[in-house]
């Protein structure tokens, strides 16, 4: 005889518990600073850092240059890298950037110009159809004009780069839309993180006041979507979790 269907559901259900990834208990009690310190220790460089320090990526000789760093603390690969320059020449170029690990590039001014370094940068978030944009300005001037980073992510089901600097003006100093939802910052007095979020991502950025600028970014799941954590980040948070009491 076979097993009553609400026993096997049931069965279904615990087996399903056992095998999974992560536990339920431990996700719904887990706050971003726990995610914070454990993506700290088990984030790791990709292949455009070598192993250096951001700093040391850009090419200094240059008056103005902007280096700008990923960490993907999500489960998705950000894939099909789109880079926009508006002003500047890249130093190196956006690559690839796994679950679990930082990338970088970097841009410097035109040579033989008093110009600085502008545009935006994206990547196409795997499985969900949509973009992570960061648009970043480091002018040559500071007398007139200061550091300014956005981040924002296109809406479902658009996947192409804008063409021309489309994003890049309206991150500037327009408005969001259907199409594209972003956040910005001015970074001169006060250097506070810039947050975007929408209900299923978070982004967070910080950028230096100096015309070497450095851009570091943490793309990561939002607050309650910690299933979607890079693997590597939620197997450190369940050796770190106590077991739930029976």
């Amino acid at each position: 005889m076979g097993v009553p269907f609400p026993a096997l559901k049931t069965m279904v259900s615990v087996y399903l518990l056992l095998m999974g990834n992560t536990s339920p208990v431990v996700m719904s009690s887990t706050t971003l600073n726990m995610v914070r310190e454990i993506a700290s220790k088990v984030v790791t460089s990709g292949s455009s850092l070598h192993g250096d320090p951001l700093k040391d990526l850009a090419d200094n000789t240059y008056w103005v240059t902007c280096a700008i760093q990923v960490e993907n603390w999500t489960k998705f690969t950000l894939k099909t890298p789109g880079l926009m320059l508006r002003s500047g020449a890249h130093t190196t170029t956006p690559v690839v950037i796994e679950p679990g690990k930082r990338e970088a590039f970097a841009v410097r001014k035109t040579a033989y110009t008093a110009t600085g370094v502008s545009g935006t940068v994206s990547w196409e978030v795997n499985g969900n159809q949509q973009r992570f944009v960061i648009m970043w300005s480091a002018p040559f001037n500071f007398d007139f004009y200061v550091n300014r980073l956005g981040l924002g992510m296109t809406r479902v089901g658009l996947v192409d780069v804008a063409p021309i600097h489309l994003w890049f003006y309206q991150m500037l100093d327009k408005d969001n839309n259907d199409d594209l939802t972003f956040e910005r910052k001015m970074f001169y007095y006060n250097l506070d993180p810039l947050i975007y979020s929408n209900e299923k991502f978070e982004a967070e950025g910080h950028m230096t006041n100096t015309h070497n600028a450095l851009v570091r970014v943490i793309f990561r799941p939002a607050n309650n979507k910690w299933e979607d954590l890079a693997d590597k980040i939620q197997e450190e948070l369940n050796k770190s979790s106590p077991a739930p009491d029976n």
